[in-house]
């Protein structure tokens, strides 16, 4: 009796000591991107590097754009340094999940089916989808219904034009995905597409100057981007929406905004399409 007694107690202190590793564990998995943000001083911050003028590097190799200059004022804001990290439309998402990155600032549509994947923050930009188009060949998005279009590799452009053409009965979109933005547009200059979707301030600076092409009013799908966080981590998401919200507030958005896209420096003219939501103290 007396060695089954030890070999339970030797069972039941294992079964102890396990829990409590595993009860340490979950804490440290549930400690927040933030307090490690805090930690080191840095926060790393996915940046696309090929979306003028949103975000790309220079021919001097500097980081430029609404989306780096609004990264920056972020960083100031949270106390912390950047270390910026390169993305494109499929990495930004897929970086977060696997936390090399611990924010996404990548002109990034808030969708749902984003949302699935990871969490935003509140809307920081206005805008939306169209097409870009050989100039003269078509005036509105029922001509270029059923075409073959082009649109950037995992942009959310894709699956709203497949939608909003089944909701008014067009035919099934022919789309051909591209993860070069320039061989794109040499694809439908060169008439292998008829049109080129993306965002419209994407369309636009991608055709400035340039006379043969031209965007079709309106849009499809309306653009609400916001900035990628870690998916179930609320009090970094607060964070980052208390500093954008800041940044609202005392100007400094406006400032980036005017800089890029109002002022008499501005290569596209962008109004203001949206108010950030504001919380009361």
């Amino acid at each position: 009796m007396k060695k089954i007694s030890v070999v339970y107690l030797l069972i039941i202190l294992a079964f102890v000591a396990s829990a409590c590793a595993g009860i340490a564990s979950t804490a440290d998995d549930s400690s927040s991107t933030y307090d490690r943000v805090l930690s080191d001083g840095t926060v790393r911050i996915g940046v696309r590097f090929d979306n003028p003028p949103l975000s790309f590097i220079d021919d001097e190799g500097d980081w430029v754009g609404f989306d780096v200059d609004l990264a920056n004022a972020l960083v100031e804001e949270l106390g912390v340094e950047i270390e910026t990290v390169k993305v494109d439309e499929l990495t930004r998402i897929s970086f977060l999940q696997e936390g090399k990155v611990d924010m996404a600032v990548a002109s990034m549509n808030h969708t749902r089916q984003r949302d699935d994947a990871i969490d935003f923050s509140v809307t920081y930009f206005w805008d939306n989808q169209s097409f870009l188009v050989r100039a003269g060949t078509y005036a509105s998005l029922d001509e270029i219904m059923g075409m073959k279009v082009a649109a950037n590799a995992g942009s959310s452009a894709i699956p709203a034009w497949k939608t909003y053409s089944a909701q008014i009965g067009g035919p099934e979109p022919e789309i051909v995905e591209f993860t070069d933005k320039l061989v794109a547009m040499q694809a439908l200059k060169d008439g292998v597409v008829e049109g080129y979707t993306e965002d419209n301030i994407t369309l636009l600076a991608l055709a400035a100057g340039d006379e043969t092409l031209e965007l079709i009013p309106g849009g499809f799908n309306p653009v609400q981007f916001g900035i990628g966080v870690p998916v179930d981590d609320s009090p970094w998401r607060d964070q980052v929406n208390y500093a954008l919200q800041d940044l609202w507030k005392n100007g400094t958005y406006l400032e980036i905004y005017t800089k890029w896209f109002l002022g008499p420096d501005a290569v596209i003219e962008l109004p203001l399409g949206g108010e950030m939501e504001i919380w009361p103290d």
